[in-house]
C-alpha cells in the first residue's frame, strides 16, 4: 500500500497549468492556476476556481472578466515565480509583468494577456459560483488568440512539472 497522500484533490494530478490574467481600473496580475477547466462547447465556457484570498479575486470579481494563458515548458520559472507572489504585494507601478519580465499585450476586453503563451482565451464572466474556500468564476470565451503550437505545461504537485 501507498502513503497516504496529504491532499485528497492531488488524485487528480497532473493538471495543466495556466496563467490567468486580470485587470480592474490601473491594476493587473497574473496568477499561475492549475484548477481550470471547460464547462460547454455551445457557447465556450470556462471555469477557473480561485480563492477569495487572492488578489487576482478581487479583481475578476470587480472587473467581470479574466483571461486564460496556457503554459509551456518555457515559461516555467514565471509560472513559479507568478504562482508563488501575490500581486497584493506589488505597487501600481511594479506587478508581476515588470517583476519576471513577462511581455504582454491587450485583446478585446483590455486584459493583459501573455504575449509569450501558445494561446489566450479571454472571458466574460456570466456566473460565480461560491464552492467551499474558493470561488469558480464561468466565463464565456469572447476572444481566443492562437499565436503558436506548443505542449501543455502540467502539474504535479510542489515544484515537479512536466511538459506533454
Amino acid at each position: 500500500m501507498g502513503k497516504p497522500m496529504q491532499k485528497p484533490y492531488h488524485l487528480l494530478y497532473p493538471m495543466r497549468v495556466v496563467l490567468v490574467t486580470s485587470k480592474h481600473d490601473k491594476r493587473e496580475n497574473v496568477m499561475t492556476a492549475a484548477w481550470c477547466f471547460p464547462l460547454s462547447m455551445d457557447p465556450p465556457l470556462f471555469g477557473v476556481s480561485i480563492s477569495k484570498k487572492r488578489f487576482s479575486y478581487s479583481l475578476i470579481s470587480k472587473e467581470k472578466s479574466f483571461a486564460i494563458n496556457l503554459a509551456d515548458g518555457s515559461m516555467r520559472d514565471f509560472v513559479i515565480g507568478a504562482g508563488r507572489t501575490s500581486g497584493k504585494d506589488m505597487g501600481k507601478e511594479k506587478d508581476k509583468f515588470v517583476e519576471f519580465g513577462i511581455e504582454k499585450e491587450y485583446g478585446k476586453l483590455g486584459i493583459p494577456l501573455v504575449k509569450k503563451s501558445p494561446s489566450s482565451i479571454e472571458c466574460k464572466v456570466v456566473e460565480e459560483i461560491e464552492l467551499g474556500d474558493h470561488v469558480v468564476f464561468v466565463g464565456e470565451a469572447v476572444n481566443i488568440i492562437y499565436r503558436r503550437e506548443g505542449k501543455g505545461l502540467y502539474h504535479k504537485g510542489g515544484d515537479e512539472f512536466f511538459e506533454i
